[in-house]
C-alpha cells in the first residue's frame, strides 16, 4: 500500500476530477465531516451538483479526538517515512477488524440530519461525499439513515480513497484504491 500526500491545490483539483465522474447530477450531496466536508467545499460550483441541496453529517470515530488531541504534536516532528508506516500500520489493524463488524448493530446508529428533514422538493438521486472509506463504518452507518429517511432515492457513494477493497461496503465513485491518502487536514500533513 502506497501512502501520498496531497496540498490544498491536488486536493481540490481530485475532488473536481472525482465529481466529474458522476452519471447523474444528485438531488442532494451529503458531506460527512471533517473530510468529506472538505471534498463537499471543493465541488459545490461543478456542473454535476451546482443545482443539488448539500448537507454535512457528523460521525467520527472515537479515535479522531484522541489522535488530535494527544498525537498531532508528536506526529508533527516526525519525518513523512515514520508517518507513512504508521498509516501503512494503523490502515493494516482496521483491515484485520473488518470481518468482525456486527452490521445489524452499526444500522443502529441514528445520525441527526440538519436540514433533510425539510427539504420540500422529492429526492430521487442523492450523493454521499468523503474523504475515504477504509473500514467502511461510517459510510455504514451514514447510507443506512439516509435509506430510511429516504427509502425510494438512489444513493451513489463517491470518495477519493478506497483504502480497502474488504470495506463493508464499496463506493461507486474513487480516484484512487489501495491508497491512503494525506490530506491539509490530516494530523500528520505538514505545511510548508
Amino acid at each position: 500500500m502506497k501512502v501520498l500526500t496531497l496540498n490544498t491545490e491536488t486536493f481540490e483539483k481530485e475532488s473536481l476530477k472525482l465529481i466529474s465522474k458522476l452519471e447523474v447530477n444528485p438531488d442532494l450531496v451529503v458531506g460527512i465531516l471533517s473530510g468529506g466536508g472538505h471534498v463537499l467545499e471543493a465541488i459545490k460550483q461543478h456542473p454535476n451538483v451546482k443545482s443539488s441541496l448539500f448537507e454535512v453529517v457528523t460521525l467520527q470515530r472515537q479515535s479522531t479526538n484522541v489522535k488530535q488531541r494527544f498525537l498531532k504534536p508528536v506526529l508533527s516532528i516526525l519525518p513523512y517515512s515514520i508517518l507513512n508506516w504508521l498509516r501503512i500500520l494503523e490502515s493494516n489493524s482496521v483491515k484485520a477488524k473488518i470481518s468482525n463488524l456486527d452490521l445489524e448493530k452499526l444500522q443502529d446508529n441514528i445520525i441527526a440530519f440538519d436540514t433533510v428533514n425539510t427539504i420540500a422538493k422529492p429526492i430521487k438521486n442523492m450523493l454521499i461525499i468523503d474523504d475515504a472509506i477504509d473500514s467502511g463504518k461510517t459510510m455504514f452507518v451514514v447510507k443506512s439513515n439516509l435509506q430510511q429517511k429516504f427509502p425510494k432515492a438512489k444513493i451513489k457513494i463517491a470518495v477519493l480513497a478506497w483504502t480497502i477493497d474488504s470495506s463493508i461496503i464499496k463506493p461507486d465513485y474513487y480516484l484512487y484504491n489501495n491508497t491512503l491518502l494525506r490530506f491539509p487536514w490530516s494530523n500528520d500533513y505538514k505545511r510548508k
